[in-house]
């Protein structure tokens, strides 16, 4: 493993940073250059996938990235001058990462899980250090300064949800499910239909659209009052081998007093467990689970609908249609074709 001084392109909260890869590549040629599509491959012995990152001339920056580790990593950086204020969008499609870090001098540390839509202003960065899972991780991420960010309100800032004003001088973080909007958008974006210019306007319109997204579900933020109950590190274990069995076997999964038996928990606790660690429900995880894996054979060729729908433990494959239609915004023939 060597150091590798990397940017934004790969953690957007820290322009210059230090991070454990075994490639050098020099930060100054990642986001440069925008003519051309900015990408990292990992290699072999490190994994499988890609990171890749646009640029707009408005300074936005898109990440999006679809890779699965060999190992965990961690990385750490630091950064090596004071940060302007910014603003993070990240939504996660899969694998999930802990980061840990100091903001202001106290030590913080948070989650990143599947299925997450997460706004972030961290201001008074010190340093962060990030540990990946070897799950599959495919997650976009949308940077911005907070100058930027407020001049697209156009001398409209005050319309923005009240827990968006004045971010420069405070600890900003919210995160909830992504949306079937936000998934339909996300798609588009990993399956830009252009080249060239036509995908740099195409992309960055994406990119305002998920942003309006994720500030109009801030600003629809549920009142009810959170589950505050703390979970013990055993308990997320569980939750972690629950959701293993529930995609270990497509075709046949395990019902919810099954699953709640084989890790040692009342299918309550089981319940309430799974959406604090997740965000979503068990079913609505097996659900999602088996859609992506849809999308992956159909991406790659491998079967048809039909057969796709099957192989993921759906007997009916209109059912299966409409089901991939709510939840990617497109029929799942328009992908296999």
């Amino acid at each position: 493993m060597v150091t590798l001084a990397w940017n934004r392109f790969v953690h957007p909260l820290v322009p210059e940073g230090s991070v454990k890869m075994e490639k050098i590549y020099p930060a100054s040629q990642l986001l440069e250059d925008t003519t051309k599509n900015d990408l990292i491959s990992l290699s072999p012995s490190m994994g499988k996938g890609y990171i890749q990152g646009v640029q707009f001339k408005s300074g936005i920056q898109l990440t999006t990235a679809d890779y699965t580790l060999q190992h965990p990593i961690s990385q750490t950086c630091k950064p090596s001058f004071p940060l302007p204020p910014s603003i993070t969008f990240g939504f996660r499609l899969s694998g999930w990462s802990r980061s840990q870090g100091y903001l202001a001098g106290q030590k913080r540390s948070w989650e990143l899980r599947p299925g997450q839509a997460g706004c972030a202003c961290l201001p008074g960065l010190d340093d962060i250090t990030i540990t990946t899972s070897m799950e599959r991780v495919v997650r976009v991420l949308i940077y911005m300064d907070l100058e930027r960010f407020y001049s697209l309100a156009e001398g409209e800032a005050d319309a923005l949800p009240p827990q968006m004003e004045n971010l420069s001088t405070r600890t900003f973080y919210h995160d909830a499910p992504i949306t079937p909007a936000m998934r339909a958008t996300i798609f588009q974006i990993f399956n830009c239909p252009y080249q060239g210019w036509a995908k740099k306007f195409f992309l960055e319109g994406k990119v305002l659209e998920l942003v309006a997204h994720k500030i109009g579900q801030i600003e629809a933020v549920d009142s009810r009052k959170p589950d505050t109950r703390p979970l013990t590190p055993t308990d997320v274990d569980r939750i972690r081998e629950a959701a293993r069995l529930l995609t270990n076997d497509m075709e046949k999964s395990p019902d919810l007093n099954q699953l709640a038996r084989s890790v040692g928990m009342c299918r309550s606790k089981l319940h309430r467990c799974f959406r604090m660690v997740y965000g979503i429900t068990p079913f609505e995880y097996m659900r999602n689970r088996r859609l992506e894996v849809a999308m992956d054979f159909l991406m790659e060729g491998r079967m048809n609908v039909t057969q796709a729908a099957y192989a993921v433990g759906y007997s009916s494959p209109s059912y299966f249609t409409k089901a991939f239609k709510k939840y990617f915004g497109h029929l799942p023939s328009e992908k296999s074709s």
